[in-house]
């Protein structure tokens, strides 16, 4: 079905709306709805509903503006160990935070594993996207950074926060049995803890497995509840 045919506009109207929302269907399908003449008073609060849902949704994403582009192919899995630089500002430019060390005069990386909850969901979301060598800025909306409690006495409740990061490098993550064939090598397939497990077991014979544990890392500072 059409956007014009669902909203029950013409055409026009409804090219407008895209064009309007940068090609955001659903958006420009709410805004149709919300402006209908002649819609019920039930009508228009399901539009205004939609619409508020609609930007509630779109605040849980962060926005990201690359400065400087990386190689384009080296981008982090799930696990990776990453490198990076940052400086972190409130709305009104005040820096709250920075891998930047006064002392040396320059920043000292600091390393968090992606994807594990370790940092601010923002920065799970963003680094995921950026590749080895990528310098840019990410917006972080409340929900992704701090939200309603904020992080007193540096991060205001419902602050926007703004990182100029850069992605330094990444240490993929080791397999507890080997490398595997996984993005990185840091994928872990089923089979290869049955195949270790029945070993262990005494139900198949040794096979040429690398038992290795799994990395053991100091817990990030970088955390939901306030980086430092």
């Amino acid at each position: 079905m059409t956007l014009a045919k669902e909203a029950g506009v013409d055409k026009k109207a409804a090219k407008a709306a895209l064009l309007e929302h940068n090609d955001d269907y659903d958006a420009a399908l709410a805004k149709l709805r919300a402006d209908a003449p002649g819609a019920d008073e039930g009508g228009a609060s399901s539009a205004a509903a939609a619409l508020e849902e609609l930007a509630v949704s779109q605040n849980c994403h962060v926005s990201i503006v690359r400065k400087e582009l990386g190689d384009g192919e080296t981008y982090p899995a799930y696990g990776d160990t990453l490198f990076v630089e940052y400086t972190g500002t409130l709305e009104d430019g005040a820096e709250f935070d920075s891998s930047f060390n006064p002392a040396r005069g320059k920043h000292t990386p600091f390393t968090f594993r992606v994807g594990m909850g370790k940092v601010i969901r923002g920065w799970d979301e963003a680094f995921m996207k950026m590749s080895v060598g990528e310098r840019a800025l990410i917006f972080v909306p409340p929900a992704m950074g701090y939200g309603a409690a904020g992080a007193p006495p540096k991060v205001p409740p419902n602050a926007t926060l703004k990182f100029d990061v850069t992605l330094l490098s990444i240490t993929r993550q080791v397999s507890c049995v080997g490398g595997g064939s996984g993005h990185g090598g840091a994928q872990r397939k089923t089979h290869e803890y049955n195949a270790v497990a029945k070993q262990l077991l005494g139900q198949a014979p040794p096979a040429e497995l690398d038992l290795k544990m799994p990395d053991e890392r100091e817990p990030m500072p970088l955390t939901s509840e306030m980086p430092r």
